[in-house]
């Protein structure tokens, strides 16, 4: 019975006429031979009689064609055809824009399928390592931005804002890869508001550092370009939240052009700007053979970036073209070098601000005591106090020797000063580079090595000299004498002794 009833479908599917197979949205012809192969005979009749229907909704042409798609997919699915499955759930996706098809029970049948894992790939939200290390670096790109406007000087705004597009850039790629993107479309190229901003604010920041440029209206025609091209992808960013994942997917490539003026827009300021700043730099390449280490560290922290920013633009560069068919690589692995030679340049721009913050205008005052002391910004010390504040200090360490006291802490010292311990702490950080208990210990060890050296018959003790300078113990001294020295207080005697022998 069963057999008659196959053949007499069979039949009624050849007898229909053309037009049958010709949907609304260019449906193609349903793969019966594949949808029986391999099922037993009960499953294969229930899905069968489902077929009878949907050929039968697609001949009336009804407004539901559409979730023809969906239930010809999730048939499929069920009846373990994957090639099938992915042809229809590809089509209910293109016009709906309805993800969650790919949720239904039906496709744990074929969810260790090739073509299975190319939807979840396409579609569905993903976490792995590499969504995680760039959204990280993206949080830390925003976050050092903030901090480093707690810096003095003009340069901060530039170096603090060049992060910060980076950074947004860096998390448009988060978003893109996991595809989140698809669940906020209006992040679509929102990286590309500041694309052409790159450029002049790194050219500003090294200006600003190497030539003390002050930043004048006339400079803004630099990001006039910027301007030109926000106006230009205007249309693009008012379109619906729909359209946008539209354009996503490819399914609507009007705005395809843009894609392309922004990729050669960026490489050209780039470019522009990256021969600038070499200009700027290798001018002053020569003066830096008889300055202090100071200037020599500044200078290598901004070679640095320089090099990690054009090896930047080179990754984009290749991704871009590959991107456009001129070269035929990976183009997903080259983006991911390109946004991890970004998150590089970010992560080492942020290490620089919190380890070594003199590169940031000579401002010697570490980002920690700047995060919990805002007395700095609000101490109201002026530069006559400061500098009166500043000899006072000098005067006490130098001929009172305050620092031999035992007990000597900031408190104490701002005593002496007759003034806020606050303003103390500001006056050593600013004059003196260092903080308290630096600048206490190099006082202490260098009266140390005046003893020592003075002591040519050996009569005094180690934890006699401790005592001497102020320490409490051996211990403490001879770690913060080695520390300042690179030597222990023995260490240091017998240097002393051997060097005076061969004399």
């Amino acid at each position: 019975m069963y057999r008659y009833l196959m053949i007499l479908y069979l039949v009624y599917l050849f007898a229909l006429p053309n037009r049958i197979y010709a949907a609304t949205y260019n449906i193609q012809s349903i793969q019966t031979d594949s949808l029986i192969r391999e099922k037993t005979i009960n499953k294969d009749m229930t899905q069968l009689e489902l077929l009878v229907l949907y050929q039968n909704a697609l001949k009336e042409k009804t407004k539901d064609s559409i979730e023809v798609f969906k239930q010809l997919a999730i048939l499929n699915a069920d009846l373990e055809q994957p090639e099938d499955a992915f042809v229809y759930t590809e089509k209910y996706i293109s016009n709906t824009l309805d993800f969650s098809i790919l949720y239904d029970n039906a496709f744990t049948s074929i969810e260790n399928s090739d073509e299975f894992e190319t939807l979840k790939d396409k579609y569905h939200q993903k976490f792995n390592y590499f969504v995680f290390i760039f959204f990280y670096v993206a949080l830390i790109g925003f976050f050092f931005a903030v901090i480093i406007n707690f810096t003095k000087g003009q340069s901060r705004f530039f170096i603090s804002s060049f992060i910060a597009v980076h950074s947004l850039f860096i998390l448009e790629f988060v978003l893109y890869i996991s595809n989140i993107q698809y669940k906020y479309p209006h992040t679509y190229l929102m990286a590309s508001i500041p694309a052409l901003s790159y450029g002049p604010l790194l050219y500003f920041y090294f200006k600003s550092v190497a030539k003390n440029h002050v930043f004048k209206t006339k400079d803004l025609l630099h990001f006039l370009p910027n301007v030109v091209l926000i106006i230009y992808l205007l249309p693009l960013y008012l379109q619906s939240g729909s359209d946008k994942i539209r354009i996503m997917l490819g399914l609507n490539n009007s705005f395809e052009v843009s894609l392309y003026v922004i990729f050669l827009c960026k490489v050209f300021s780039l470019a522009i700007y990256a021969l600038l700043i070499w200009k700027l730099e290798y001018g002053n390449k020569q003066k830096f053979n008889d300055v202090n280490s100071n200037s020599i560290q500044i200078y290598n922290w901004k070679k640095n970036i320089y090099r990690i920013h054009v090896s930047y633009v080179i990754c984009y560069i290749i991704y871009g073209f590959t991107v456009s068919g001129i070269f035929n690589f990976a183009s997903l692995f080259l983006s991911y070098v390109q946004v991890l030679a970004m998150s590089l340049m970010v992560l080492y721009i942020c290490y620089m601000v919190f380890a070594q913050p003199i590169i940031f205008r000579n401002e010697y005052v570490s980002i920690k005591k700047r995060l919990f002391s805002p007395k700095y910004q609000k101490s109201g010390l002026t530069e006559a106090l400061s500098k009166e504040l500043k000899e006072n200090l000098i005067k006490l360490l130098v001929e009172d020797k305050i620092y031999k006291q035992s007990d000597i802490n900031l408190e104490i010292l701002s005593l002496k000063l007759n003034t806020t311990r606050h303003n103390t702490s500001q006056i050593i950080n600013e004059h003196f580079k260092m903080n308290f208990f630096e600048l206490i210990n190099k006082f202490r060890i260098q009266e140390a090595k005046r003893l020592l050296e003075t002591d040519i018959h050996g009569n005094l003790h180690i934890i006699d000299v401790a005592y001497e300078v102020g320490y409490n113990n051996k211990v403490t001294f001879n770690k913060a004498f080695k520390k300042e020295t690179a030597l222990t207080p023995s260490g240091y005697i017998n240097t002393k002794i051997n060097n005076s022998i061969l004399k």
